[in-house]
């Protein structure tokens, strides 16, 4: 059976530029050395900051702790250099197509607030753009040449972030 293409099914491969990890970490990085040396910026001070900095760090652990074990459940590894068997549509999937990634942003985003940095906010959603140009539109790309048409109706249907 073809699928209009030269690329069998088990050959279908993702190549990714670095680690997801990295690509977001990196703007992240910056945002914290452009805190510390240029621009001082706060958000929100104060036990406020840390509190609702601290309850978002912890809900990103645990958005990526779900996503891991339904991962798991299924099969399914969640290392992006593994290729993928099985499209996973429960648990946290079922209302974000990128919970992991999605749980990066809470991390971060957090952090930012608790320490009370705005150049470190500002530099997440640098992080979020990087992601999505150089890891989420190549995977999604995979996942289609992978799943067809059931991750076309997966992709219409879920939002890509929280």
């Amino acid at each position: 059976m073809s699928n209009g293409s030269n690329i069998e099914p088990d050959e279908v491969e993702l190549h990714l530029p670095a680690l997801p990890p990295v690509i977001f970490g990196v703007p992240v990085i910056l945002g914290a050395i452009v805190h510390v040396f240029i621009w001082r910026s706060e958000i929100i001070g104060g036990m406020i900051g840390v509190s609702v900095g601290g309850f978002l760090v912890i809900s990103g652990f645990f958005l990526i702790l779900w996503a891991w074990r339904t991962m798991r459940a299924h099969g399914e590894n969640p290392e992006p250099a593994e290729p993928t068997k099985v499209l996973v549509v429960s648990g946290p999937f079922k209302r974000t197509r990128n919970p992991i990634y999605s749980g990066f942003l809470l991390i971060a985003a957090g952090i930012a607030i608790a320490i009370n940095a705005m150049a470190v906010l500002v530099s997440v959603f640098f992080g979020v753009a990087a992601l999505t140009a150089l890891v989420i539109r190549r995977e999604e790309a995979y996942l289609v040449r992978k799943f067809g048409e059931a991750y076309t109706k997966y992709e219409r249907n879920t939002g890509r972030w929280i």
